[in-house]
């Protein structure tokens, strides 16, 4: 992998589709704001990126939140099961193999988008987080610095769910009870971080990153195999590095 002589900032947040709040909770309009909190080095990865996590927290707040950068993406019938036992996903079809592990029940969550429903509670929370980065970090020609990836599809390969993250073959994270494949070579991601090197590779630096990710899991009521994460990448120059550091 060609190095990159940037350093990488990174932060998420997992929200499990608000499981742990109450009905009357689910459907009251929320008052939080959303504020970045500085995080500690995690590690250091062999191709010289420094990955720092930011925590994002909640806060109770009554000031009124804009909704001026809103984006809504529609949605239909994602998936389908054809005559030759193909899941068809997403208007792209996929042969299983003995690495095809997804549900029905799961399949028929990919497309809903609850994320991108205008008023939705999860719309809300990432409208508040896009409203603070587009406030808050500003770009030298006066527009937002961070750019904003809501609607990239929640299919991935194996490579952009794992190998490009480093994730060595013989991990548990890569086991087929953790995880939805459809196949040996294309699955259901586990996490918007698939995303991360496309994205890095195609010349950006800074972007939010928001969609639905899937884990197998035992429902209770605080997980759910499907959720949500929003997660954020900040490259920095070594000259920049240095004076953060400074500061």
């Amino acid at each position: 992998m060609q190095e990159i002589n940037k350093k990488l900032l990174s932060f998420d947040l997992v929200k499990d589709d608000l499981l742990r709040l109450g009905e009357s909770e689910y459907l009251r309009p929320l008052k939080d704001t959303v504020v970045a909190m500085p995080g500690k080095v995690l590690q250091v990865v062999n191709y010289g990126k420094l990955l720092l996590l930011w925590r994002l927290q909640l806060k109770r707040t009554a000031n009124d939140f804009s909704h001026t950068w809103r984006r809504s993406i529609s949605s239909g019938v994602a998936a389908s099961t054809s005559s030759t036992n193909a899941v068809e996903l997403l208007g792209k079809a996929f042969l299983p193999d003995d690495f095809s592990n997804v549900t029905k029940k799961v399949l028929s969550k990919v497309g809903k988008n609850l994320h991108n429903q205008p008023y939705h509670p999860l719309w809300l929370i990432k409208e508040r987080v896009k409203d603070h980065f587009y406030k808050q970090y500003i770009g030298r020609f006066g527009t937002p610095l961070f750019s904003v990836y809501d609607d990239l599809l929640p299919v991935v390969t194996t490579e952009q769910n794992f190998d490009r993250l480093l994730i060595p073959e013989d991990h548990p994270s890569r086991k087929k009870g953790d995880n939805y494949y459809l196949n040996r070579t294309h699955m259901l991601r586990a996490h918007t971080s698939a995303h991360q090197w496309d994205l890095m590779h195609s010349g950006l630096d800074a972007f939010l990153v928001v969609g639905d990710v899937y884990r197998r899991d035992q429902i209770d009521n605080t997980h759910y195999p499907v959720f949500h994460q929003l997660e954020g990448v900040r490259l920095f120059s070594n000259h920049e590095v240095r004076n953060v550091l400074d500061v």
